[in-house]
């Protein structure tokens, strides 16, 4: 384990000069990327192109004595520093303008015990890798629904995924992480080592360091019954009410979303539908076969369906599907609100369906999920994780290409503000995962008020001068300016 007895001082900002990257390169076992470079414009994207940042650099580490080098060399010259694994943040986190950016996306190892179950990953894999790797031990690891979803970004604001009703978050099957802290000292930390630690990064975000390897206890993945259903959704009250009938009263086995959206072109889809409102139910079955398709039918039976798309499938052929794989291109400008709804009920759904149906667009996107189940029996003082005990998690997009007009755009905004203002009644707090652009004030709300202070005293220990920050932050207990 690497120690360093004093950080390295925090200065003004200074822009590195060639000689001193050019040292940094030399030092390091991966690769510093500068603006010149002919592969930084790909590298920079991410998957909310509204956040357009241009880094001073892109530290892409092989090892966490690589990012702790560039810790280090950030803090040395003041440059404000972001971490970046899937760059699926839709506040744009993974990217950040003038600072430097740990890329970490050329760190891949993964080893599996199937013996025990036990799975270490770097933090450079996406869900959909894992996904695939452990398909040949029937093992998964509950996780998100986008197989180009980072491993480390999804897991430490929660982790909510296919399985989360029947194993809960993916941070309920972490045992350890490997992470380098604001000074470049290299933790480990698990339930008997760095006790605390290991609590706060279960759910307390990207506050206190960057994770560079993970250990999980992965459980039974194999063969799942799973896919989309897909309506015509005008009748959109009725088709959520069913909806949540359905996937509150099902067992833990399955795990759904309720999607209102602008129908696609797709070749499957009547000419007529495009641009209508489409629902769509989405789900993933762990379990018996015969159960798994009884399930299924309930929720072809809520109308009559323009496409089935269901079937059983091996879990990363679910996870690694056409569709996922499309929602996690780059691209496009991703409007996003979202919180964890106390009740999914009438009073709800009602103002849900009112609110969409006023300013449904060709860009609409309505996310639904109904939670409960292992999620909710897990006490909430076992990790930072702050909402267990909400009956669904609710995000509002909306979203376009780059090169539509400003207009076009504000309107977009405007659309996701609208339905989000009119559901606030509903709400009970945040997912972090899920915090959208400008939204950076309201990071608090992730976070149970109890949970919050104990995960502001970690911080003032850990990183007292807010270094990582490009999150959703917990600031320290005493600003650097006061000690």
């Amino acid at each position: 384990m690497m120690r360093t007895n004093e950080a390295a001082p925090i200065s003004t900002p200074t822009f590195p000069t060639f000689e001193e990257v050019s040292t940094l390169r030399v030092a390091l076992e991966g690769e510093v990327v500068t603006p010149s470079d002919a592969t930084y414009d790909e590298l920079r994207a991410v998957w909310n192109a509204d956040a357009a940042d241009r880094p001073a650099l892109i530290v892409r580490p092989r090892s966490a004595v690589d990012v702790s080098r560039a810790v280090r060399f950030a803090r040395a010259r003041g440059l404000r520093l972001t971490v970046r694994g899937g760059g699926h943040s839709p506040a744009g986190f993974s990217t950040l303008e003038g600072g430097l950016v740990i890329d970490t996306r050329l760190m891949k190892s993964i080893v599996v015990n199937p013996a025990t179950r036990r799975v270490r990953l770097e933090s450079g894999l996406t869900w959909g890798e894992v996904a695939r790797f452990l398909q040949p031990y029937d093992l998964a690891i509950t996780a998100g629904d986008v197989p180009s979803v980072g491993v480390a970004g999804l897991t430490q604001g929660g982790g909510v995924g296919w399985f989360v009703r029947k194993h809960g978050l993916a941070v309920d099957r972490l045992r350890a992480v490997e992470l380098v802290t604001a000074t470049g000292e290299i933790l480990r930390a698990t339930d008997t080592e760095n006790r605390e630690l290991f609590w706060g990064v279960r759910g307390g975000g990207a506050n206190f360091g960057v994770i560079t390897a993970l250990e999980f206890e992965a459980h039974p993945g194999g063969l799942v019954t799973g896919g989309v259903i897909a309506f015509d959704g005008t009748n959109a009250r009725h088709l959520f009410g069913e909806y949540a009938r359905l996937a509150k009263t099902a067992p833990d086995d399955l795990s759904t979303q309720g999607i209102l959206m602008a129908a696609p072109p797709l070749p499957f889809l009547p000419a007529e539908m495009i641009g209508k409102p489409l629902f769509i139910v989405a789900l993933c079955h762990s379990g018996d076969v015969a159960e798994g398709e009884r399930l299924v039918q309930a929720f072809r039976a809520m109308g009559q369906p323009l496409f089935d798309m269901t079937g059983v499938v091996p879990y990363a052929e679910l996870v690694n599907s056409p569709l996922y794989v499309q929602a996690g291109e780059l691209g496009m400008r991703h409007f996003v609100r979202s919180h964890f709804v106390k009740a999914v009920d009438d009073a709800f759904l009602d103002s849900l369906v009112n609110a969409t149906t006023n300013v449904f667009n060709p860009g609409t996107v309505v996310q639904l999920r109904v939670l409960g189940g292992e999620i909710a029996r897990i006490p909430t003082s076992s990790t930072a994780f702050s909402h267990r005990e909400a009956q669904g998690l609710l995000m509002i997009e909306h979203l376009c290409p780059l090169d539509v007009p400003a207009a076009a755009a504000t309107e977009a905004l405007a659309a996701t503000e609208a339905v989000w203002n009119a559901l606030l009644p509903f709400s009970q707090g945040l997912y972090a995962n899920f915090l959208g652009r400008g939204e950076e004030a309201r990071a608090k709300l992730a976070f149970r008020a109890e949970i919050y202070d104990r995960l502001a005293r970690l911080k003032d220990r850990l990183d007292p001068d807010n270094v990582f920050s490009r999150n959703a932050n917990v600031k320290p207990l005493s600003p650097a300016w006061l000690r």
